[in-house]
């Protein structure tokens, strides 16, 4: 568990961590041993520095953000928690990676602190059925900060109660080489109450690349920096620490689409989780996934170690979708090429979601492989509604043999409740429409359905050269 939290860069100077303070966060379990103080170390305190369009000649100094690990955490447990920054004295206060507590109110080593929140740890895997509750997921994508990215997290905040994590599938913030926007999207986030409480895991997005430069004036010939702002502001489970060279301007569009894949590998980038009766992948859209790059074969090695019989559920994450009924980004190469090299993969594995975004509208498949519906097939789900926009035209006027729901003008956000190793629950939320908007929306459209897990289902022919309908 990954707990983070920012200061602002005037409490600590605009050159980084001041030497005389530090962060912690103080956890408050059940148990008479659950009560301690977490120190953060270097390697996790991190800010940036660079140059926003709108600021002109002046830098954009970013917070001061501390990403605080905490082990060995007792599962299916309520725990509350405070951040504090702290001024570091002669006082060593450690033990092992854990202090002892002698920080009240008003000692002189708290510098600042913040309300109590709590968060609840996921049941152990292989042993969630004697926990007698269900595990529930809020699915979402292209967020950004507009009117109706705030009516969908409102949403989601007044129902958060049941959700138990949050899988983000990219393009959070649309920054557009403003790192002020970063800000506001983060605002906006932590006014709701559920930011603070239920873990969130991300994918990398297009738009979370934010390609940067240090100066302000762009040539096309130039190199930049990517994912500076997704890299520094949050911290996924990492593989190992992120390797980020230089991207050529020239390998983007005029609104920041990358042409082919970034040089950006581990970090945030790429990773794994396992939460309760579920195993999660998440991968990068963006850097390559070509047999033999180093994403290919991390991802085979993982689904290759996943045990079925303590995680039943294996749910991938990417940005970009592997099947899309709409015409915008079919032909890219992130779409076309994760088809042809990745859906084997999925289907020689038996993943049973592969959730994206990118698109911004709504799909969800039947179980489906090598376009053709089939029991054994993953379930492909496009959430790109978030917020941003909904204005995506379909590719046919009518939907392939594959597409089971599919909706082009609502807003919103899904579920999927996982309730026991059989059988799951996924289910659509709206949240809104344009008033006025290119596509007449369709306030009758519901998508609440039973899912079984294709581990299960009788076994079947999935070869590409598979023709009988299911």
């Amino acid at each position: 568990m990954t707990i983070s939290f920012s200061i602002s860069s005037a409490c600590v100077g605009k050159k980084g961590p001041g030497k005389k303070s530090i962060g912690a966060v103080r956890l408050i379990g059940e148990g008479k041993d659950d009560d301690f103080l977490v120190i953060s170390d270097g390697n996790n305190t991190k800010s940036y520095d660079a140059m926003s369009p709108r600021r002109g000649i002046k830098r954009y100094y970013s917070d001061l953000y501390y990403h605080i690990e905490i082990d060995d955490l007792r599962p299916d447990q309520v725990y509350s928690y405070e951040c504090l920054l702290l001024k570091k004295d002669e006082k060593t206060y450690l033990r092992e990676d854990r202090t002892t507590l002698e920080i009240s109110g008003d000692h002189t080593s708290v510098i600042a602190r913040s309300d109590i929140s709590a968060f609840t740890t996921p049941p152990a895997p292989g042993q969630w059925h004697s926990s007698g509750r269900t595990i529930t997921f809020a699915v979402l994508g292209d967020l950004a900060a507009k009117e109706h990215s705030k009516k969908t997290i409102q949403h989601l905040d007044r129902h958060s109660e049941s959700v138990d994590a949050i899988l983000f599938a990219g393009d959070l913030a649309y920054p557009s080489k403003d790192h002020d926007n970063w800000d506001k999207w983060m605002d906006m986030m932590s006014k709701r109450d559920f930011f603070s409480a239920i873990p969130t895991q991300i994918a990398l997005g297009n738009h979370d690349l934010d390609t940067y430069k240090g100066g302000w004036i762009y040539d096309i010939d130039e190199s930049v920096e990517i994912a500076l702002a997704y890299e520094h502001r949050f911290q996924m489970p990492q593989i190992r620490p992120p390797i980020r060279d230089l991207a050529s301007l020239k390998g983007f569009t005029t609104d920041g689409q990358p042409r082919d894949f970034v040089p950006y590998e581990y970090g945030n980038a790429y990773y794994s989780f396992t939460f309760g009766p579920s195993k999660h992948i998440v991968l990068s859209s963006f850097s390559s996934f070509r047999e033999g790059s180093l994403q290919y074969e991390w991802l085979l090695s993982e689904l290759k170690s996943v045990d079925r019989s303590v995680t039943p559920w294996l749910i991938v994450m990417l940005h970009c979708p592997l099947y899309t009924t709409f015409k915008t980004h079919r032909h890219e190469i992130f779409v076309t090429e994760a088809q042809a090299t990745l859906e084997p993969l999925f289907v020689e594995y038996t993943v049973n979601f592969v959730i994206a975004g990118h698109v911004h509208a709504y799909m969800r498949t039947y179980p489906v492989a090598f376009s053709r519906r089939n029991p054994r097939g993953p379930v492909h789900i496009i959430q790109g509604n978030g917020g941003k926009a909904v204005c995506e035209p379909y590719h046919n006027e009518t939907a392939e043999e594959w597409v089971a729901v599919r909706d082009q003008s609502q807003y919103g956000y899904g579920t999927l409740e996982l309730f026991n190793s059989t059988h799951a629950m996924w289910k659509l939320i709206k949240t809104g429409h344009d008033e006025g908007g290119e596509f007449e929306p369709n306030l009758n459209l519901l998508d609440e359905i039973w899912v079984r897990n294709q581990l299960y289902v009788e076994e079947m022919s999935v070869n590409k050269d598979w023709e009988d309908n299911v």
